[in-house]
């Protein structure tokens, strides 16, 4: 009988991208089974995030019903059992560490303890380190279903004319999720959009001696309120809620995003993998340094590559 890990999907489709990957490279490392667990976070959340892996052609299948915990029954049972997994010798979930600041690091120290035949992952896992010695693997996992019809639109088009570099900016950071759009929260998601323009404008600086004629592209969660008037530089806004056909915008907007030829990242999952799935082999990505923001922190040590060039 095959053994399986059963993994649990949350947030947004970049950190949903970063749990498969991770999830995909223990699978075989355990030699086990990967399946989906595509609800039972998103149950919880329906109006903040949603499934989105199901735009890539990845390998790993859905779970049966059975192994869900969904509606409140569900939730009370997920719970019952997570609190009481110390009690058994095989575990039924691994569930990622963090620490007393709810920071994390890469830790394969799963890899050496003892498992139901059935068991749940759960984490961010953000850190290419779970992955890097399977990279190909990772990137076809990653394949777009819809990669021929993306390509029909303006927005591709130029991108792929120039030679286009792109930025990411994300807004509204302290505002997301339940009961957390208050003054204090406001006025620090406020900062931190200043604090990466700064980074920003710093980096293209930088860019313009490394880059001949580069063309720069930005993407944000909020292209309405940006103070484009601090920017030292020009930009295109990639703006796909101009593109009138039915798709999912979380999915175009990656798609767009991978196929600039160099990359300005900022704190973002969704960044970060649009910089990653690039195939420009002489591509360049820049990336912050903690130190350039003052209530913004990355949650996981190991989350950069190693050959991206770090901006103080």
């Amino acid at each position: 009988m095959p053994k399986n890990i059963i993994l649990r999907l949350s947030n947004e489709v970049g950190n949903q991208m970063f749990m498969y990957a991770a999830a995909y490279s223990i699978a075989k490392k355990m030699n086990r089974l990967l399946f989906l667990d595509d609800q039972t976070a998103f149950l919880l959340k329906k109006n903040i995030s949603s499934y989105g892996l199901n735009h890539f052609k990845i390998n790993a299948p859905i779970v049966s019903d059975d192994f869900k915990f969904k509606n409140t029954k569900g939730y009370l049972k997920r719970k019952f059992l997570i609190k009481t997994d110390f009690m058994r010798i095989k575990k039924r979930f691994f569930i990622e560490h963090k620490d007393k600041n709810k920071i994390t690091n890469f830790n394969l120290d799963l890899l050496t303890e003892s498992f139901d035949d059935n068991f749940h992952l759960e984490g961010h896992f953000e850190s290419e380190k779970y992955f890097n010695d399977i990279k190909s693997d990772i990137k076809n996992e990653f394949t777009f279903k819809e990669n021929d019809h993306f390509k029909n639109n303006f927005l591709y088009k130029d991108i792929k004319k120039f030679n286009s570099v792109a930025i990411c900016l994300r807004q509204n950071r302290f505002l997301e999720g339940r009961g957390k759009n208050n003054n204090m929260n406001r006025e620090k998601s406020k900062n931190f959009t200043i604090e990466q323009i700064n980074y920003i404008n710093k980096t293209v600086d930088v860019v313009k001696t490394k880059i001949n004629n580069p063309q720069f592209f930005l993407w944000s969660n909020d292209l309405k309120s940006i103070p484009k008037n601090k920017f030292n530089f020009k930009c295109t806004s990639v703006d796909t809620s101009k593109i009138t056909e039915v798709v999912d915008n979380r999915i175009l907007s990656l798609f767009l995003l991978k196929n600039c030829k160099h990359f300005i990242t900022t704190s973002s999952s969704f960044n970060w993998w649009g910089a990653w799935l690039s195939t420009n082999p002489n591509k360049l990505v820049f990336r912050p340094s903690d130190k350039n923001f003052s209530d913004y922190k990355i949650n996981n040590k190991d989350f950069w590559p190693s050959d991206w060039i770090l901006i103080k």
